[in-house]
């Protein structure tokens, strides 16, 4: 039997106070955990449990104060760079400059290879083949060859994520983190899963349909948290049974749908549609 029930969200009324040991984390963990049936198998008996942050979007009024959010100054091609791929893939449409690309690739991976990997690969096709090909074009056409050929940067904006180490990521593409943690030798380690890449969304999938198949047998403790539009943690409540995220679950790791229905049969899955700042968080608890 399913039941419905609405968790009302005012941050005026949430703590940011919760116990520290639910992120008392070690390090990321290393095991190599291919499937499903492999997690569940292997964490059974290491006491997981999982905690939930779900992520507003950064009020835009914080995305230039250095309090909010990092700033570094990171290094990009010069604008004389930049052409000669643009002018590459103006002679040729998209799809057959990758084919030609590759066909230099690995044209020159022998000589690279041969000098030790000393430089980039590319740098082997931007001298024999970009420039033969385009240089005295762009020279001809722009001629403050200094502005040209000078070094720029770009600002690279990551918003802070005030967890401790190592959780104090935040990719900014994800309303979610899932971390998925357990005991081994005698310290708590950790998985990251998520909806902004394939590789969160792979993880997120395996782990929880794997701890979906602990939690029959023995209850897994989930943790929810909001993590606020002016970065504040807020913590919104416990579960005593595994409660995960109605997202992203079998994307990038599919089983059959009677498969994943019956594995998830007692997993409660919250869900919420105020992705820029949260109001309300639906559960659907599995009796």
């Amino acid at each position: 039997m399913l039941v419905n029930k609405s968790i009302k969200i005012n941050k005026s009324k949430l703590s940011q106070e919760y116990n520290p040991e639910i992120f008392s984390i070690s390090e990321h963990a290393f095991d190599v955990l291919n499937d499903h049936k492999t997690i569940a198998q292997k964490l059974k008996n290491k006491n997981p449990y999982t905690i939930t942050i779900i992520i507003d979007n950064l009020d835009p009024k914080f995305w230039n104060n250095k309090k909010y959010v990092e700033k570094t100054r990171m290094p990009i091609q010069s604008h004389y760079m930049e052409l000669l791929y643009e002018y590459f893939f103006t002679e040729f449409d998209h799809r057959e400059g990758n084919e030609v690309y590759a066909k230099w690739l690995d044209k020159y991976t022998a000589v690279w290879k041969k000098e030790e990997m000393k430089k980039e690969l590319d740098d082997y096709i931007i001298k024999n083949e970009l420039e033969p090909r385009y240089r005295e074009k762009i020279l001809k056409k722009y001629k403050n060859h200094e502005k040209l050929f000078k070094p720029r940067v770009e600002i690279k904006k990551s918003r802070y994520y005030n967890l401790p180490s190592p959780l104090n990521h935040v990719d900014w593409r994800n309303p979610y983190d899932t971390i998925f943690v357990w005991e081994e030798d005698d310290r708590k380690v950790f998985r990251k899963g998520g909806g902004g890449s394939s590789g969160g969304r792979e993880t997120n999938s395996k782990f929880i349909f794997g701890l979906s198949l602990i939690n029959k047998i023995k209850p897994i403790k989930s943790f929810l948290f909001l993590y606020s539009d002016d970065n504040k943690l807020y913590f919104i409540k416990e579960f005593p049974s595994l409660t995960v995220p109605n997202y992203d679950i079998g994307c990038n790791y599919h089983l059959k749908n009677r498969e994943a229905e019956k594995i998830l049969s007692k997993t409660n899955l919250i869900e919420w549609e105020d992705f820029n700042e949260l109001k309300e968080v639906n559960v659907t608890l599995s009796n």
